[in-house]
């Protein structure tokens, strides 16, 4: 690799992290998920915002469920590795906004997933090493479990079985042939527009020998499973939280690691990486856009060391389309033409919680003119102004939270559109909150 071309691959904000040497913390939801694979009939379920890396952990729960032990190491649990005979075949499909209900899920997981043999290699791994990649296909199967009914009245007997039935014939044909137990991975699940019967169908097949693990966005598993009560006593809720501030500095670190293993020398000063560190709030998608842009100015003004004004620089970057396009197209389309819209939209950002109470809010942005914040604030969970919040379905018509949490942190980052709204809302904040007696 050219240096340029190493350094655009230390941060990787556009794909899930695979290498495990390029896996940062996390210890404490791959312990839980190791341990679930130990489990017979746990069906692991991962939920937790967006942008907080969880396809990059099912990736190496993956590698895990395979028999690589190389990020156990490095977490220090060398003993949750599992043996040979613990081992499984994996699938992995991502849902897309195509898939409407459980028969289809099935039917794409048959037609599309792929995986990988225990004696494979594993994903991201060159052909330099001692395995060889060998993909299967549960379609290569359907059509292994029709042929056992090669007579016609067989041949119809199988295309009536219904898609249930058909994907259970499978998954039977894959512990057969291959001795090994099955583990299908199904992420984005949340795009699934009703998933009625899917955690029967998981009830069902869930065994010694197969395993499901369940990835979407959402606060809870009610908002991914419609009928999940019947999986109550199987379920293992792993929840992905923002990432604490060690586990931030570490992305920083492993890139670094990364150029310096292949003769670049590049570094953040500790101010620089704190400044990062700090403006990410535990989302992984800031530190690694943020990092890769600071990286590219340095390198491209001949120098190796990233300071606080570049960071600066990086962070101001956001607010432009080269960036953050999904945000800055659906930031112009909550405020439009109103000032009013942006003060409102700014006041919810800075509230460190999930869920927005309005009470103290509201009388902020009427001191700072807006003369219907409540009018204004619902305008914003309708489709024309990006739907940007919601209304959660547990608390009452007073509280929202924004649809995608990551794009709430980017409102904090970037510049407002009219002139002043940015700093007269962090000053009228900063005197609400002025702790008594600092006046």
């Amino acid at each position: 690799m050219s240096e340029r071309e190493l350094l655009l691959n230390a941060f990787r904000p556009g794909s899930a992290i695979q290498l495990p040497s390029q896996f940062a913390g996390r210890k404490r939801e791959i312990s839980s998920l190791v341990d679930t694979l130990y489990i017979d009939g746990a069906c692991p379920i991962i939920f937790g915002e967006r942008g907080l890396g969880k396809s990059s952990l099912v990736l190496q729960l993956q590698r895990i469920a395979l028999g690589d032990v190389e990020l156990l190491e490095e977490l220090g649990i060398p003993d949750r590795a599992l043996p040979a005979h613990a081992r499984f075949v994996t699938f992995s499909f991502t849902c897309t906004d195509g898939t409407s209900t459980k028969d289809e899920l099935l039917q794409r997981l048959i037609n599309t997933a792929e995986g990988f043999t225990d004696a494979t290699a594993l994903p991201g791994t060159t052909l330099e090493t001692k395995k060889r990649t060998k993909t299967i296909k549960l379609k290569f199967y359907e059509h292994q479990v029709e042929e056992t009914h090669r007579a016609a009245a067989g041949r119809r007997r199988f295309k009536r079985l219904s898609v249930e039935e058909k994907f259970e014939a499978i998954t039977n044909q894959i512990n057969e042939e291959t001795k090994s137990k099955v583990l299908y991975i199904i992420d984005e699940l949340d795009r699934v527009k009703d998933t009625k019967g899917f955690a029967s169908v998981i009830k069902n097949l869930s065994s010694t020998d197969v395993k499901f693990c369940l990835v979407g966005v959402g606060q809870n598993v009610s908002a991914l499973l419609h009928d999940h009560a019947s999986l109550e006593r199987t379920l293992v809720e792993v929840r992905v939280s923002q990432m604490n501030a060690t586990d931030t500095a570490m992305i920083i670190s492993k890139a670094i690691g990364f150029l310096k293993e292949s003769g670049l020398a590049m570094n953040f000063t500790p101010d620089a990486q704190k400044h990062v560190v700090d403006a990410s709030v535990g989302f992984p998608w800031f530190v690694h856009t943020i990092g890769l842009e600071c990286l590219r100015r340095v390198f491209d003004e001949g120098q190796r060391t990233v300071e606080v004004p570049d960071v600066d620089a990086a962070i101001d970057m956001l607010g432009g389309r080269q960036f953050a396009q999904q945000f800055y197209d659906v930031y112009q389309m909550a405020v439009r033409d109103s000032s009013q819209r942006e003060i409102v939209l700014r006041l919810f950002a800075l509230w460190s919680g999930f869920d927005i109470p309005t009470s103290e809010l509201y009388s902020i942005a009427e001191g700072l003119g807006v003369t219907n914040p409540s009018a204004v604030a619902t305008q914003l969970t309708t489709q024309k102004y990006g739907r940007v919040l919601v209304r959660p379905p547990y608390a009452d018509s007073s509280v929202f939270r924004f649809h995608n949490a990551m794009f709430k942190q980017y409102i904090n980052l970037r510049a407002s559109i009219y002139l002043g709204v940015k700093d007269g809302v962090n000053k009228a904040w900063d005197e609400r909150w002025k702790p008594a007696g600092n006046a």
